[in-house]
């Protein structure tokens, strides 16, 4: 095991006024060299154990300067070498690396990072830290100090310390702390001991590095001589290099020498500050960062896909240069997820979702005729027969995940209450619509009793809801949401029960439609409006209805046109039966006052981001 003998040197500057420094040099033995929960404790888990960090700690010395220069990095480690030399005898000969912690009072400017440092036998990597420094900070610097280059990301984003896209990965150690300015570590409510050393813990190193270095082990996949292929990773927290446990990465092989690394990490350990658990791709040879660093295994991250995924999203699959990338299982209890690799592209899984009503017993509850006259109800006149029906129905709602090879939940809510267990009763209150022979809009609060049953299904299940004719016409809203162990999805349907209906004979609809046509025909010339309908109540319209809506829409621009008041109320009505919405209310907008929408041609990006096609 390589050890990296350190020196730490506690350097108080009170710059004329009093110090109240916090941390002896017994506390900094334990903050950089625990092999639990220091300094030491971070490589060793990034490394596998093949980088000891150990050493010694020099107890406070103060320097009487009024106006100490810190604003030179080197200047201040070869200052502090000399001064433990001088008057403490100290031999930094051992040390490969000298770490000074600057004792300041607050706002005291100072130079914090790595440089050379030069002891009277020998040249040393330097770091300049301060009290109260993050532990991120340090970790970075120590990174540098075992040879590790900066993580590279976003090449839009710019660190005063760096090139373009320096800095810029958002999950590794090495692009701290600026993380690309989307990224973060771990930031405890309560850092250990109340110190701020302990906060800003992680996150890991990035894989493209660790396997470069060896410090993980890696399967390999290359797209040009392999079809589809599947490998289970387990999370870079969990254990370390075992051949009987899955790798901690995949190295994707790409022309030219390029190669690319996929890696997934659980929101634990040192990734805590991730959030949730994610796989993270990210490019080496041929990126941006082995530019800028060339045999270094420097890296530039690309994408972060976190799990659960969203079935149907782009956002849970992977596109790269040649090569797709699709989530296929996860065991949380092994730390593992499976993946799915092939030449090409993947396209996302979405769930199958469908809905329909089926009339199972239709009893005639009575008979009569309806007169109306002219003018009295939109598009209807005369004396015309109908026969009352009492409907007993069910809605059969399914939903599955396609693939059919894992284990799939589905929680089912009807108007947002939760279904348990396998059958049951709802006893809802619910706005009806009362049936009546005129055909008009009435409404009511009532309680409704529904059924339901699930059954289990290969893929996912089926909810069967079933009514009570008595209790008339209304709507249900029913959500799905179907699980696995790595991602889940959700879709709604809003079922309609038709508990009582007066139907008239075939030739009444007929009327009506060539009636409501005319409206359309002559409006479509003339009409001066468009009709619009809330987004919301779009998206509850049944699909069988979609046209019938659109229609009437139609009719009601043409009759706003006209100004018919009386046509328009009716109009206006219809549409509330047909939504099963009383309150709907039409907005005409005058068709000159529609403004074209132009598409710019070109993909679309952020200002200031270049597009990465292969990225999303």
């Amino acid at each position: 095991m390589p050890v990296v003998r350190t020196a730490v040197i506690l350097l108080g500057l009170p710059a004329g006024q009093p110090l109240n420094l916090r941390g002896d040099a017994p506390w900094y033995v334990s903050y950089f060299f625990s092999p639990t929960h220091g300094q030491a404790s971070y490589w060793l888990k990034q490394t596998d154990n093949e980088v000891l960090l150990t050493g010694e700690v020099f107890d406070w010395a103060f320097i009487d300067d009024p106006a100490p220069d810190l604003s030179t990095r080197r200047k201040t480690l070869d200052r502090a070498i000399r001064a433990m030399e001088d008057s403490r005898g100290v031999d930094f000969s051992p040390f490969d690396v000298v770490v000074v912690v600057l004792g300041l009072r607050d706002g005291y400017p100072s130079n914090g990072g790595s440089d050379v440092a030069t002891s009277r036998h020998r040249q040393h990597h330097g770091i300049v830290t301060r009290v109260n420094d993050r532990f991120d900070f340090v970790a970075h610097e120590l990174g540098h100090a075992l040879g590790l280059t900066h993580s590279f990301g976003d090449p839009a984003f710019k660190d005063p310390g760096e090139d373009y896209g320096g800095y810029a990965h958002p999950y590794c150690i090495m692009s701290a702390m600026a993380y690309g300015g989307i990224g973060s570590s771990y930031l405890p409510a309560t850092p250990r001991d109340n110190r701020p050393e302990y906060s800003g813990l992680g996150p890991s190193l990035n894989a493209t590095t660790a396997l470069g270095h060896g410090w993980i082990h890696g399967h390999t996949y290359d797209p040009a001589t392999a079809g589809a292929a599947e490998f289970t990773l387990r999370s870079r927290h969990w254990l370390g290099r075992d051949t009987a446990l899955p790798p901690q990465a995949v190295e994707v092989l790409a022309p030219g020498g390029r190669n690319y690394v996929i890696e997934y990490r659980e929101n634990a350990d040192w990734d805590q500050g991730q959030g949730t658990p994610a796989l993270i791709v990210a490019q080496g040879r041929g990126s941006t960062g082995d530019a800028h660093y060339p045999g270094t295994f420097a890296t530039t991250y690309l994408a972060l896909r976190r799990l659960p995924i969203a079935f149907g999203s782009w956002g849970g699959v992977y596109n790269g240069p040649g090569f797709g990338m699709a989530v296929i299982a996860r065991s949380p209890a092994d730390h593992t997820v499976t993946v799915r690799l092939r030449p090409g592209r993947v396209q996302p899984v979405e769930i199958a979702f469908t809905d329909h009503v089926e009339t199972l017993r239709e009893d005639e509850a009575g008979a009569g005729e309806t007169t109306w006259a002219p003018g009295e109800k939109l598009c209807v006149v005369g004396t015309w027969d109908y026969r009352e029906l009492a409907n007993t129905q069910e809605a059969v709602v399914e939903a599955s995940y396609p693939p059919a090879d894992v284990p799939v939940t589905v929680a089912w809510t009807v108007d947002g209450t939760r279904l348990k267990g396998p059958s049951g009763q709802l006893l809802l209150s619910k706005q009806v619509q009362v049936a009546n022979p005129r055909l008009d809009t009435q409404e009511d609060i009532r309680p409704v009793v529904v059924s339901y049953t699930i059954e289990l299904l290969p893929a996912g299940a089926r909810l069967r809801l079933a009514n009570r004719p008595a209790d008339e016409t209304f709507e249900l809203d029913v959500h799905a949401t179907v699980s696995t162990s790595f991602g889940e999805a959700g879709d709604q349907a809003w079922v309609e029960f038709r508990g009582r209906e007066y139907r008239y004979p075939p030739e009444f609809d007929r009327t009506r439609d060539s009636c409501l046509q005319n409206f359309i025909d002559i409006g479509r010339r003339f009409s001066k409006y468009k009709v619009l309908l809330p987004p919301d109540l779009w998206r509850r319209v049944r699909p069988d209805r979609v046209d019938q809506v659109q229609r009437l829409t139609d009719v009601l621009a043409y009759l706003h046109t006209e100004r018919d008041e009386a046509a328009y109320r009716q109009a206006v009505g219809e549409l509330a039966t047909l939504v099963n919405d009383a309150s709907v209310r039409p907005a005409p907008v005058e068709l000159d006052s529609v403004a074209p929408v132009t598409i710019p041609d070109g993909p679309l990006a952020p200002p200031g981001h270049e597009v990465l096609p292969w990225s999303t």
